[in-house]
């Protein structure tokens, strides 16, 4: 059975849900890794640091 076209609003709609949807798991997925990370007691190195920094920023839009 093929679906029927839909407009455009009910596909801003459905991206809309996607996208929140895929923003909770970013979110998620980030405080796993940082209690994972919280938790090995590991030491980072500066470049390490600073390449995490960097990322942020970009992805900030900065």
């Amino acid at each position: 059975m093929t679906q029927p076209p839909k407009n455009i609003s009910a596909l801003m709609c459905e991206l809309s849900v996607a996208l929140a949807d895929l923003s909770e798991k970013m979110s998620n997925l980030s405080v796993t890794l940082e209690n994972h990370y919280l938790e090995s007691g590991a030491a980072e190195p500066v470049a390490m640091l600073e390449a995490a920094r960097e990322t942020i920023e970009k992805a900030r839009g900065g």
